[in-house]
């Protein structure tokens, strides 16, 4: 089992599959099945992800003003603004997270 997201790895995915021209939510599996083959290869990905987000960042398009860190058991919101980019770690976990990237096995030496 992978860990859950988190607000950047969100953002992350939502860029993605803004840059390839689709949404991601309230899909029927079929639909689900076709946006994990649009994905790109993690490379383009990560390029594709930090191109939207340069573009929202000169366009000032973010539809909120900073990025809500709160989880379950926090007293308080924490805010902190956008990145400049995002790493392709971060793209990475997003895609496997939320299934649409198939974690790759480590080997025994990595525990």
């Amino acid at each position: 089992m992978y860990r859950t997201k988190k607000p950047l790895e969100d953002l992350a995915l939502d860029l993605l599959f803004e840059a390839l021209g689709e949404k991601r939510y309230n899909r029927s599996p079929e639909d689900y099945k076709r946006l994990c083959a649009l994905i790109p290869p993690l490379k383009k990905a990560h390029f594709l992800v930090n191109q939207q987000l340069r573009k929202h960042h000169d366009e000032g398009t973010f539809k909120d003003t900073a990025i809500c860190d709160f989880k379950a058991g926090d007293r308080f919101a924490t805010y902190r603004a956008y990145p400049e980019t995002i790493s392709i770690e971060t793209i990475r976990i997003a895609l496997i997270a939320m299934g649409f990237r198939n974690p790759k096995w480590k080997s025994s030496r990595d525990n």
